[in-house]
């Protein structure tokens, strides 16, 4: 697999896509304790399909059941971000009708998690919140399957379990931002969250964010120009389902958002991992582009299919001066039966051998070890 993999790689052509270049990611800002330092963990795809939907309500009936062993992992940060990939739209069916509280069913008319259409009971929200998620992306090729009033509901619910949410707006708010500026441990972060498509579905009411778009990169700029931010990182739901490898369009989209001014490109959609690369822009700021985290929850087949990785970032500031990446790490999940699970050195070998090309083996974090000194020791000559 890993052969096949590299020779995929190599169909694409420039050389961050070459078979020689390292995927162990090195940054030159040190690790100072002086400095306000944070650590951010990234998710891929929460896309509950038919058969992990119908476990969750014969057993538990809290979605966590799914990922619970998974929750050290992004505990482990300081903040907690994941894309949902659906609404969460409460009594909604798929033509936008409103039926109330039905409760907690799966009747593939209200709540589906198969037929292209997803919509999951809103306690999914408040089941990420416990486990310690802070922000959702719901910009997503599905944002739209229960039309404009899935997306008000969705963002509602949020609100009430606590989270926060970018990529799409209420339908009352025509003007409202697709990003959210937080405080963590005093450094001012921004989260901008898009979507290439939505399935052919009409945005007729202007609720998200397209990531091919010159909207998007005037926001960047905009948002990077202001004093009180102080990082900007782009969650992109973009690129070929199933491909290992971006196509053209994320790469060069992906450098346009850092040269405007973000951090870190931090992507979902592929349903499979695309590979991590540092990028530094024409004025000298190293930065993170990650095309695809692959399927975090999800009820595919197959190792690509039920392998994803928590990615690791984390920023140094140094007195007022716009923050920058001092380390990135990353630890595999994998989905056995209807639960995910950390992967480790001694899970069985065709998973690394999947993930390793594409990330590096220095990045890779064991599931049990404390993120903030592994951090400090990706660093050159060590």
């Amino acid at each position: 697999m890993k052969i096949k993999l590299l020779s995929l790689l190599l169909m694409f052509s420039g050389p961050a896509f070459a078979e020689n270049v390292s995927r162990d990611l090195v940054y030159s800002v040190n690790c100072d304790s002086n400095n306000e330092q944070v650590t951010i963990s990234f998710v891929g795809d929460i896309l509950v399909h038919d058969m992990l939907y119908r476990t969750v309500l014969a057993e538990s009936q809290h979605f966590s059941q799914i990922w619970r062993r998974t929750d050290s992992l992004i505990q482990k940060a300081d903040y907690s971000v994941g894309n949902l990939e659906g609404p969460s739209a409460m009594g909604i069916d798929r033509d936008g009708k409103d039926h109330g509280d039905v409760g907690f069913v799966y009747d593939r008319t209200v709540y589906s998690g198969t037929d292209f259409s997803f919509n999951y009971h809103p306690r999914i929200l408040s089941d990420l919140k416990k486990s310690g998620y802070d922000l959702l992306t719901t910009a997503n090729n599905h944002a739209l399957d229960r039309r404009s009033i899935g997306i008000d509901k969705t963002l509602d619910a949020a609100k009430q379990a606590g989270l926060i949410t970018v990529g799409t707006r209420s339908s009352s708010e025509r003007n409202g931002a697709f990003y959210k500026i937080v405080d963590i441990k005093n450094l001012k972060v921004a989260f901008l969250g898009c979507t290439e498509m939505t399935n052919g579905k009409a945005d007729t009411k202007d609720q998200i964010l397209y990531c091919y778009s010159g909207q998007i990169l005037k926001i960047i700029e905009e948002v990077t120009s202001r004093s009180d931010v102080d990082a900007l990182i782009v969650m992109p739901h973009w690129g070929v389902e199933y491909a290992p490898v971006p196509e053209e369009q994320q790469r060069n989209f992906a450098q346009k958002y850092l040269e405007a001014g973000a951090l870190a490109v931090i992507g979902s959609h592929p349903h499979v991992l695309q590979p991590w690369q540092k990028y530094v822009t024409k004025d000298g700021r190293e930065t993170l582009i990650a095309y695809s985290l692959g399927n975090f929850v999800a009820g595919q087949a197959g190792i690509p299919r039920k392998t994803g990785v928590v990615v690791y970032l984390g920023l140094s500031q140094e007195g007022s001066k716009k923050a920058k990446i001092f380390g990135v790490a990353y630890n595999p999940t994998y989905r056995r039966s209807a639960e995910l699970y950390p992967v480790s050195s001694t899970d069985p070998v065709e998973i690394l051998n999947y993930v390793t090309p594409l990330f590096g083996s220095k990045g890779r974090i064991e599931p049990k070890s404390d993120l903030m000194p592994f951090l400090c020791s990706q660093k050159i000559g060590q």
